[in-house]
């Protein structure tokens, strides 16, 4: 009787009984004993030293193939996993257990791997999976935890570790693993974007409340908040729709253009979680998303750098010298892997392109490392050696913003001698190996204007170009991606397959020639232009849009869709303008002639001063030189110098009593416009006449 009682009772302590008695844990203590566990063929495995050893390695080992731009970015995607398979016959209930624990040694760049589990009877297909992140390159022991409640559910066969397929080297020990249950998960923070207390709200004849607070709505839904992801330590955008929960950098940048006006801590953030994923890498890289193969080494590719403009916004928009500075490190580290000749042509001074860091290209072969020097990428990087030139130098650092501001003026020059075609009369895309422009012309070739880079004779030569219908849709709908008479335009529908980069209206393409028509000093054009924009994309925030129709395609709600049109609104229709560094407010209205007479509001915009107050703007622009502005401010007073400003060169400016108001000047970083300054006050109103 005693025997078959003890037999009865090893048999419940070998036997997987539903549930388990304990957690499931497996500890790989003795010698060579993986204890039912497989790796998958691409990866080495081994047990030794108490820790399960698995190494990470290309599928490929021909050096050209490694060195491309697409194994660059990609890896070996379309080879088979990297998973570590535990045993099956499991049998465990996901009621009873909500996470999956493990202690490992990371010394490979991954960032983020996955959960995955099988039900019983179904070996063919996982049905889940669960993120979860770790310290990449770390010389220490780590825990790491994947979250699994309300995740699975049911009876549990087996389950997997799947270290993000783009990992193609280091080295992973895993000490332990373990199913268990613990505490919930801690709640995710939220950022607000879209809330009454953040978002602005307007008065605009043809457009709806409703439609511009979508657009914000639209950006929180892009937030994503289960950070880390992909190594970006605090809530960044993801662009949308079928992308997935990843970050871009340019997708990220461009979505705060219209976010830093909801929300300034977010943005702040944002730029942290930037120098944290920038120091991951060793040459001052900001990787072209979260899952680009080469993180934590030298690389050749990153994607085309708003960065730049998105930071400097943030820098002089916040209040405090160390944010300016952190966010200064990270524009210079950046810049430098920019200008280094990585990057940079030796005998042209220009700087060339891969993959994403122009668009408009078809050409595959030209986008191989260190071929074609296109004008956008060129005209970004010398934005952003202007702007980081400028925070050099409100952070006291002469010398280094006179390196930056050489590092301009070269660039516009070689801009000027390599990209330019006089007898075209525009820029093109240059091929730095033949010696040859490209012939395509693309939307690009009025990103000169920035910046004053293309001089004055060659900017009327552009804005020929710009404003003839038959070009680039001029006074229909926004501008096209490529000109109308290219053979090789097309106007793409549905998902995005890359070609709606050959014709589709995108906002990031419009943009740019907005400012540079500002920088120019044709603010008649840049308000029709900015305004065709909104109204094309007012609560239509797809990820672009198809010229004969205005119809939206792509994903649907995207981020920086959104994010550029409200830039547009309350930076390019309204012009406002802050600068905590200079401690100026600037009103600029630009407005098109479809509003003339009309009166069109502004309020519950957040100016990020400290305490943060609210500014109410209203403008009726009459006729040409002729306008009413009002400005209110609500909340806590700053005191901040305001400037309120005009298109041309006004006769009169009168107050609110009559009384007549001296022009001011000069307004050295605006051309072609004429106003007013005077220290800020609770309500202000200005006659120009």
């Amino acid at each position: 009787m005693r025997t078959g009682l003890l037999l009865s009772l090893l048999a419940l302590l070998v036997a997987p009984a539903a549930g388990w008695a304990k957690n499931p844990r497996w500890d790989f203590d003795r010698w060579n004993d993986p204890e039912g566990w497989t790796t998958a063929p691409r990866m080495t495995g081994a047990v030794m030293g108490g820790a399960m050893w698995v190494t990470l390695a290309p599928a490929i080992s021909d050096p050209a193939r490694l060195a491309t731009t697409h194994f660059q970015i990609y890896g070996d995607a379309g080879a088979s996993r990297y998973d570590l398979v535990s045993p099956a016959g499991l049998g465990i209930s996901a009621a009873r257990f909500n996470k999956v624990r493990m202690r490992l040694l990371n010394r490979s760049a991954a960032t983020d791997a996955f959960v995955l589990w099988w039900k019983p009877g179904q070996p063919e297909k996982p049905a889940g999976s669960a993120r979860f992140t770790l310290e990449a390159d770390a010389n220490r022991w780590q825990e790491a935890i994947c979250h699994l409640e309300g995740r699975w559910e049911g009876s549990i066969d087996r389950i997997a570790i799947r270290i993000a397929p783009n990992a193609i080297r280091g080295d992973i020990w895993f000490d332990w693993i373990e199913i268990a249950a613990g505490p919930p998960r801690p709640a995710l923070q939220t950022v607000d974007l879209s809330s009454a207390l953040v978002a602005p709200r307007i008065t605009i004849p043809g457009l709806s409340q409703s439609g511009f607070a979508d657009a914000f709505r639209v950006l929180e839904e892009c937030v994503v908040t289960d950070v880390p992801v992909f190594g970006f330590r605090y809530p960044v955008f993801k662009p949308g729709g079928y992308y997935g929960e990843n970050w871009w950098q340019l997708d990220t940048s461009l979505a705060l253009a219209g976010a830093k006006w909801a929300n300034q801590e977010f943005a702040v953030n944002v730029m942290r979680g930037f120098a944290g994923v920038q120091a991951l890498n060793p040459d001052g890289r900001i990787d072209l998303y979260g899952g680009s193969a080469v993180r934590g080494q030298a690389g050749d590719a990153s994607s085309i750098p708003r960065f730049f403009e998105a930071a400097f916004d943030v820098a002089r928009r916040s209040a405090g010298v160390p944010e300016r500075l952190e966010i200064y490190r990270t524009m210079s580290a950046y810049l430098d892997w920019w200008l280094s000749p990585v990057k940079r042509d030796g005998r042209t001074g220009l700087i060339t392109a891969i993959f994403e860091e122009t668009l408009g290209e078809a050409e595959i072969h030209l986008l191989t490392p260190q071929s074609l020097a296109p004008v956008d990428l060129n005209v970004a990087v010398a934005i952003g050696c202007r702007n980081t030139a400028a925070l050099a130098k409100a952070l006291g650092k002469a010398g280094e913003a006179a390196r930056y501001e050489r590092a301009f003026a070269d660039l516009r020059s070689a801009v000027n001698a390599y990209l330019w075609d006089e007898r075209r009369g525009a820029y093109f895309n240059y091929e730095v190996k033949t010696g040859r422009l490209r012939d395509r012309l693309i939307v690009s070739t009025f990103d000169p204007l920035e910046a004053g880079i293309a001089p004055p004779d060659r900017a009327a030569r552009l804005v020929e170009k710009l404003t003839n219908p038959a070009l680039f849709n001029w006074g229909k709908r926004p501008l096209t991606s490529l000109a109308m008479t290219e053979a090789a335009y097309v106007e793409a529908k549905g998902k995005y397959d890359g070609t709606a980069w050959f014709g589709d209206i995108w906002t990031m393409r419009n943009l740019p020639v907005i400012v540079g028509l500002e920088d120019t000093g044709r603010h008649d054009l840049a308000a029709e232009l900015a305004w065709s924009t909104i109204k094309s994309f007012h609560g239509n925030y797809a990820e672009y849009l198809a010229p004969s129709s205005g119809e939206g395609h792509g994903v649907a709600r995207y981020a920086w869709s959104a994010s550029q049109y409200a830039q547009a609104v309350i930076e390019h229709l309204f012009g406002v303008d802050y600068d905590a560094v200079g401690r100026r407010l600037r009103v600029f209205p630009r407005i098109p002639r479809e509003l003339l007479g009309k009166p069109i509001v502004l309020e519950g915009l957040v100016i990020p001063t400290q305490p943060a107050c609210r500014l109410r703007v209203e403008v009726t622009r009459r006729a040409e030189g002729r306008a009413r502005v009002a400005t209110r401010v609500e909340g806590p007073l700053p005191r901040l110098q305001l400037e309120v400003l005009m298109a041309g060169k006004p006769a009169r400016v009168r107050d609110a009593e009559g009384r007549d108001v001296a022009l001011a000047g000069p307004f050295p970083d605006i051309a072609g416009a004429a106003g007013v300054r005077a220290a800020l006050a609770r309500e202000h109103v200005f006659e120009f006449e």
